[in-house]
């Protein structure tokens, strides 16, 4: 499973741990500056004191665990996908699983990784009965194989790791995802500078779905950082179904929403097209929250490589380095050197992408030792 949870009293507590420079238990402007927060300074600092206290650190890494995406630390503190950060930029990690944890801090984790321009694929998982309890298939996995005769494992598995997929709880679907004509696998969109692309898409969503925080029709009592999770029971089993009703399709560019549009829930197929700009090198994809996303085609600008966001490989940094501090004096005295040679060269590699990264944060990449 992959949800990387957010604990907002830790994540604050961190914060000031790292950043009070004159150990006053707050942190000033200056100390803040240039420094990746929940959310910008002056959004934190409610009371007007010019300072950020614990408690209004803790209450914006409560609000940010709601949106999607955003920069809250994850607690790294035993569950969800934590040393994807490290076997992603060592190169032996082909994709995230997603659609049986709650969904922000899963796609969270994924948005950042391609961010930094790692190619990583998202596929479905429902992890019965460990995750999901209630059966097989909550979370799947639909890969486009073309007109064959007979679906041959070997070339599903090919499709999986060229990301020709999408994600989806089995009531919403895509059945189709260009950009400029091309959908995600291998192949890029290139373009020789800023323009407008043309993304299409095909999406259908079941005339009647369950009635469950799964499934997104029903709202947990912890709010949206909660919804889609199949683990824990959030309401007393429904075993009612709503009927009808829209679901908003979006498009994706870099983790934000770029365009979007209403479409009824009735089984049957919905043909949308939109125009979307890219100024970067970017990923662009389709997404429903929280039953359906497609992998990504990316739209590579000049040639140069996606590096869409100094805050998400900052992000990625952080959490290398609170991962070793959590988990190092787990690992056998054996191959601890090992490990840590490992950590520091992810958080390298992150440091580095973050300073070819776009920069709209007002962000300084500092030298950050692993420890």
């Amino acid at each position: 499973h992959s949800a990387l949870h957010v604990d907002p009293k830790q994540a604050a507590a961190r914060l000031i741990m790292n950043l009070d420079e004159n150990q006053d238990g707050l942190l000033s402007e200056d100390e803040a500056r240039g420094n990746l927060l929940p959310e910008k300074f002056g959004k934190i600092e409610s009371d007007r004191d010019g300072v950020l206290s614990a408690i209004e650190l803790q209450r914006s890494a409560d609000r940010a665990a709601d949106q999607l995406p955003n920069f809250a630390l994850p607690a790294m503190d035993g569950g969800g996908a934590m040393e994807i950060f490290v076997s992603t930029s060592e190169g032996v990690c082909d994709f995230i699983s997603a659609m049986d944890t709650a969904r922000i801090p899963e796609w969270n984790t994924w948005y950042h990784l391609l961010n930094c321009g790692f190619p990583i694929k998202l596929s479905g998982e429902t992890d019965f009965p460990c995750m999901s309890s209630r059966r097989v298939g909550q979370g799947r996995v639909y890969v486009q194989l073309g007109d064959v005769r007979e679906i041959e494992f070997a070339a599903w598995c090919d499709g999986i790791a060229a990301g020709r997929s999408y994600v989806s709880d089995g009531y919403a679907h895509a059945t189709l995802f260009t950009v400029n004509g091309v959908a995600p696998g291998n192949e890029s969109v290139a373009i020789p500078g800023p323009a407008s692309v043309i993304v299409k898409t095909a999406v259908a969503f079941a005339a009647e779905q369950p009635r469950a925080v799964a499934y997104g029709t029903l709202m947990p009592k912890t709010g949206n950082r909660m919804v889609g999770d199949t683990v824990n029971l959030h309401a007393p089993r429904d075993t009612g179904f709503t009927e009808g009703g829209e679901r908003l399709v979006e498009i994706i560019v870099n983790g934000n929403v770029a365009a979007s549009q209403k479409v009824p829930a009735d089984g049957k197929p919905h043909q949308l097209q939109f125009e979307v700009p890219v100024e970067i090198s970017s990923w662009i994809a389709v997404r429903q929250f929280p039953q359906l996303h497609t992998n990504p085609v990316n739209v590579m600008v000049n040639q140069q490589p996606i590096r869409a966001s100094r805050g998400s490989a900052l992000w990625c940094a952080e959490s290398v380095r609170l991962l070793w501090k959590n988990r190092n004096r787990f690992i056998a005295e054996t191959e601890r050197s090992a490990a840590s040679k490992a950590y520091e060269r992810s958080l390298q590699e992150f440091l580095n992408r973050a300073r070819d990264a776009v920069d709209t944060q007002d962000l300084v990449v500092p030298d950050m030792p692993l420890e």
